[in-house]
């Protein structure tokens, strides 16, 4: 066989591989997540709520963690590397209340966040992958304080900031467009310019109010892969 037949056969044999180790595959997931916050500026105010009731047989709980979920989708872009957006709702709230009345912190975040994901090569069903994610983390909630027989006063806070997170995980793919997957990680979200009824809040010593949805995160889900 001549040499530049047998690099044709070589290319033609080669190629077809290539392209399939290479193909963009597309992918969708959705997850329960449970997270862990910091939320600083909120429990100073619980702290305060609570002394005041010191006495009633009242106890505010401070916001330390909250249940979410969440949603992502993304692209395999072969060796290992994916991109994709995801969205993440962390539910954050408190009440205290009796016979007379109630007040309680409502204050849900909204994270919409970019990633990229390296998957570790294994031939085996379950796969490690570790993710970096950047976006913004939005603040819409309200407080609302309730008097029984006297309706009920509320004001919406808003706010919003950067976010970034870093996880480590794993996949077991149960069919090949199948897989169950879990993550934890570390997130920094803090949302400021926070406003009350669209008035600049502060807190005790004049210093710009912050919610922060910082800390430990773990998500579980399921993840669908289409074919390229």
């Amino acid at each position: 066989m001549k040499p530049q037949a047998l690099l044709l056969a070589t290319a033609l044999l080669v190629s077809p591989s290539l392209s399939r180790s290479a193909a963009i595959r597309p992918w969708v997931s959705g997850a329960l997540a449970g997270s862990t916050y910091a939320m600083g500026d909120v429990n100073d105010d619980i702290s305060t709520i609570n002394s005041a009731l010191n006495g009633s047989g009242l106890k505010m709980e401070k916001m330390s963690s909250g249940v979410g979920f969440g949603f992502s989708a993304g692209l395999d872009m072969g060796s290992g590397w994916s991109i994709g957006l995801g969205y993440d709702r962390l539910n954050a709230s408190s009440d205290v209340g009796d016979y007379s009345g109630s007040l309680e912190y409502d204050m849900p975040g909204s994270l919409l966040r970019g990633f990229g994901r390296y998957t570790f090569a294994s031939p085996g069903k379950v796969k490690g992958f570790l993710e970096g994610s950047a976006g913004r983390v939005t603040a819409g909630g309200s407080v609302t304080l309730s008097a029984t027989g006297g309706g009920a006063l509320s004001r919406d806070v808003e706010g919003s900031g950067i976010a970034f997170e870093a996880s480590a995980g794993g996949e077991i793919w149960a069919a090949p467009q199948l897989a169950f997957t879990g993550s934890a990680g570390f997130r920094k979200a803090e949302a400021k310019n926070v406003t009350s009824d669209g008035t600049p809040v502060f807190t005790a010593s004049g210093e710009d109010y912050t919610i922060d949805y910082s800390g430990l995160f773990a998500r579980l889900g399921v993840k669908i892969a289409f074919v390229p």
